[in-house]
């Protein structure tokens, strides 16, 4: 009877040693973020003797641990965690574009346009003055330089997102390889069906919060108590398989873009939320869209001053052309994707005016830029040549790159007037600007050799101005442009900007947005998880006073048996 007595007691300070145990795991891991409070469910053993004929039981055990955690919060945390990841990469990366930009300062590509055209108003009413070309020229140069730093910054935004890319996939990489680790470990420490291992599953659940920072990712966990990974419909981790992940880089128009892909196979790793969709996304459609948006800004830019500039002369014409840019097939029509040439051109006619040095008589010739698709007599490189060749006083010819080059015979010297086909503009023929985008616009080499070049009569006057007033035309709204969107060169770009703030405003809105979310989620976790010191220093009261009683109990039963010893001696 006393030795199943000195059972129960036993019992009691076994259960509520163990008791006690956790309580101070719980209050050992405080501060521990990744940790999920654990708690133990006493109950009564069975059996023991009859003692007065009642069987009070056994005493009592410890058991049942158990690990507070909400799957489904967990869950949610997970997805609230990528969404906010995500959202705050995209509005860091346009935050940096605006700062690119520089907007609202004197050094900005609006400040720098109207400077520009403003510089051709300025040219309009001094024609003649040569100072005031090089002012044009240094506005024009301004412009250039920022065309290209802003391309190159943003640009070198998107490199700088293939190496965030690449570290994020590496990092998570190493997780999925940890957790199918942990899957093994976790599988054999509760193989007997009682253990609950806390620590291993505390690790895990952490790297499966971080590994949803880089990707949405969902979980299920098997009966053995091992987790399958998947990122969309794929798997990714499987017990105590990892497929892996890599970065292939692959060039898209010019650049150089990191793709996510699963190591074993290389199939393409579909990401929608998480720190790499922001990546992806602040790349492909942001940063890709802004060096657009730029190389448009440019490219029409060029066009529109060319196609004006070209129909013009300075102070002096010219003895000698070559054009710009050159065509795919000189047989081809120039409007033509065998042609390839950058600018858009149509039907119509042109001026050739060739002034001798001598009399100053200047003759004129009108040439037939035929682009109607019917016939089969559509005007090429080469027949453009040919008629150009035939127009008294120069001489034209295909250069072996199929370009065009135009001289002048015995002292003369030629321009051209009343292009409207915008042959002279297209092939980059007596142009302000050369290039074809943001990256390689640049001002025409005659005009950085002499700057008299600088096209502001048609006539041929040294006092006309009229081709600079066109081209200081061009700040009008009203003066649109096919390559633009239909819109003029400034409001175009004040479209850029606006469009660009209004997405920098959402993503930071987003941002925030899924920041409450994920701190109200992370409060939620908390109270289900989290360890209450209040809570745990009153348990611990209770183990401690249930555990003193425990020994006072056998300190009671070892008097009892040291009496009766006595009685039998």
């Amino acid at each position: 009877m006393l030795g199943a007595s000195f059972q129960i007691g036993r019992s009691a300070l076994a259960a509520y040693q163990a008791a006690l145990a956790v309580s101070g795991q719980n209050i050992a891991n405080l501060a521990n973020p990744d940790y999920a409070r654990q708690t133990g469910r006493l109950s009564a053993l069975s059996g023991g003797p009859v003692l007065g004929g009642v069987a009070p039981g056994g005493g009592v055990r410890l058991g049942d641990l158990r690990r507070h955690v909400d799957e489904a919060v967990e869950a949610r945390l997970r997805l609230a965690n990528g969404q906010l990841s995500a959202n705050l990469l995209i509005s860091s990366a346009l935050g940096q574009t605006e700062a690119i930009y520089n907007e609202l300062t004197d050094q900005d590509v609006s400040t720098q346009l109207s400077d520009l055209l403003a510089g051709f108003s300025q040219l309009q009413a001094a024609p003649n003055e040569v100072s005031q070309r090089n002012l044009l020229v240094a506005s024009a140069d301004g412009l250039i330089s920022s065309f290209r730093r802003q391309r190159s910054g943003v640009q070198q935004q998107v490199m700088d997102l293939n190496r965030q890319a690449k570290a994020a996939v590496d990092r998570a990489s190493r997780i999925t390889e940890e957790i199918a680790r942990l899957n093994v470990d976790i599988v054999a420490a509760e193989s007997d069906g009682v253990t609950v291992s806390g620590a291993l599953r505390d690790r895990r659940d952490a790297l499966l919060r971080e590994l949803s920072g880089y990707m949405d990712v969902r979980v299920r966990e098997q009966e053995n108590g091992s987790i399958n990974v998947y990122v969309g419909s794929e798997p990714l981790v499987q017990f105590n398989r990892s497929r892996g992940l890599i970065v292939e880089t692959q060039l898209q128009d010019g650049l150089e873009l990191a793709r996510v892909r699963f190591a074993d196979d290389r199939g393409l790793v579909n990401v929608s939320q998480g720190s790499l969709a922001g990546i992806l996304r602040a790349r492909d459609r942001y940063m890709v869209e802004q060096i657009q948006r730029l190389d448009q800004l440019a490219h029409g830019l060029i066009y529109e001053v060319n196609r004006v500039h070209s129909c013009g002369v300075g102070l002096v014409g010219y003895d000698s052309l070559q054009s710009r840019y050159a065509v795919q097939d000189a047989f081809a029509p120039l409007n033509s994707a065998a042609a390839g040439l950058p600018f858009p051109l149509e039907n119509g006619t042109l001026l050739v005016k060739v002034r001798d040095g001598n009399s100053g008589q200047v003759v004129t010739r009108q040439i037939e830029i035929d682009l109607d698709g019917l016939g089969g007599d559509d005007t090429t490189l080469a027949t453009l040549a040919a008629d150009l060749d035939a127009v008294p006083g120069i001489r034209a010819r295909v250069l072996a790159d199929n370009r065009l080059q135009i001289d002048a015979e015995g002292g003369r010297e030629f321009w051209f007037a009343e292009d409207s086909s915008g042959a002279l503009a297209a092939l980059g023929v007596a142009s302000f600007f050369t290039g074809t985008n943001a990256a390689d616009i640049d001002i025409d080499p005659n005009i950085r050799a002499d700057v008299r070049r600088i096209a502001t009569s048609a006539s041929g006057s040294l006092l006309d101005g009229g081709i600079a007033g066109l081209m200081a035309g061009l700040a009008s709204p009203d003066r649109t442009s096919v390559l633009l969107n239909n819109q003029s060169i400034q409001n175009f770009h004040a479209s850029s900007m606006e469009r660009l703030a209004v997405q920098a405003a959402a993503a930071r809105g987003d941002a925030e947005s899924a920041d409450a979310i994920h701190q109200a989620l992370l409060a939620q976790r908390e109270s289900i998880s989290g360890v209450n010191l209040d809570e745990e220093a009153v348990n611990l009261a209770q183990y401690e006073r249930a555990y003193q009683g425990a020994a006072r109990y056998i300190s009671v039963l070892d008097n009892l048996t040291m009496e009766l010893l006595a009685l039998v001696r």
